[in-house]
């Protein structure tokens, strides 16, 4: 029972993160419609940035912390502003397309040209040693501290979007951006905010996965893969569908890593999906997502 429960709390601590990630795609498609796949790349592309700020230049962290954040912002308006908006008003398959290009191959080259391709580790103040046992019950310190981390950030761009002018006009957009240029909403300035959040999730979501684990180029395809099931299971469009859905991805991974792997090497990789098309079979937009009603 004690290793249960320890796998249990382990996943759901690793779920704050993970739903944290699936945040900078929830966020761009809630605004534009697009299906944010470059959320892997933005992930390595700005831990590996602090790693080199803190590590490498020996700047103190909260300045290599600040430095980084303000190159996500840059990057995230220069997307927006020279790859996305050029293609406004094109299929999804298109931006679909240039995303994944963009996130798995452009954004993650250019972070092993300019950073080497072999995996580092983030600097001690990210990496607090320790276990802590509470009733039984074991699991990191650094994983609670990750979840709190997640957490306060998530809540932070949720608070965001339903309390702040902005975070309405955002709103307002998703639902439809035509009547909302009609209504002097300025749409591409939206776009822009949608894109610097995304990579702002993005940055300190890869900070605390390259912390509880290492700094690599694989991070990419590993947040890609857990983003998918956390946005499928949860819905597109909600927040609270994404950090539900994160915490199922989190809790089923963790257990079937402790009770399955042993026998069926990797079966925990695979787990997160096959309760995706299970609950998918029963609701097609997920738990929380909106079902659409055309009439003709």
């Amino acid at each position: 029972m004690d290793t249960a429960l320890s796998a249990i709390v382990e996943g759901f601590l690793r779920g704050g993160v993970y739903a944290l990630i699936a945040l900078g795609v929830v966020v761009v498609y809630k605004a534009s419609k697009v299906f944010n796949l470059a959320v892997g790349g933005l992930m390595v592309l700005f831990t590996f940035l602090l790693w080199w700020l803190a590590v490498e230049k020996g700047l103190p962290v909260g300045a290599a912390v600040v430095l980084t954040f303000i190159a996500a912002v840059a990057v995230g308006l220069f997307i927006n502003r020279f790859l996305m908006q050029p293609v406004i008003g094109a299929t999804g398959l298109v931006t679909f397309i240039m995303t994944i290009v963009l996130g798995l191959s452009v954004i993650i080259g250019i972070s092993m040209l300019a950073f080497g391709g072999s995996a580092q580790v983030m600097p001690e103040i990210f990496r607090p040693s320790g276990n802590i046992n509470a009733g039984g019950i074991t699991f990191p310190r650094l994983y609670l501290i990750s979840f709190a981390v997640a957490t306060a950030m998530f809540l932070a761009f949720v608070g965001y979007f339903r309390y702040t002018k902005n975070g309405l006009l955002m709103r307002c957009v998703s639902e439809d951006n035509i009547i909302s240029q009609s209504l002097g909403i300025n749409v591409k300035r939206i776009y822009a905010i949608a894109w610097v959040v995304g990579c702002l999730a993005a940055t300190i979501g890869g900070i605390l996965m390259g912390s509880m684990s290492a700094v690599s180029t694989d991070m990419g395809g590993f947040a890609l893969i857990r983003a998918l099931p956390v946005l499928l299971l949860g819905g597109m469009e909600s927040l609270p569908g994404a950090y539900l859905g994160a915490m199922v991805v989190g809790v089923s991974e963790s257990l079937g890593s402790t009770y399955i792997d042993p026998h069926v090497t990797g079966f925990s990789e695979l787990l997160p999906f096959i309760l995706m098309l299970v609950i998918l079979m029963v609701r097609p937009h997920g738990l929380f997502g909106l079902k659409i009603i055309r009439r003709i």
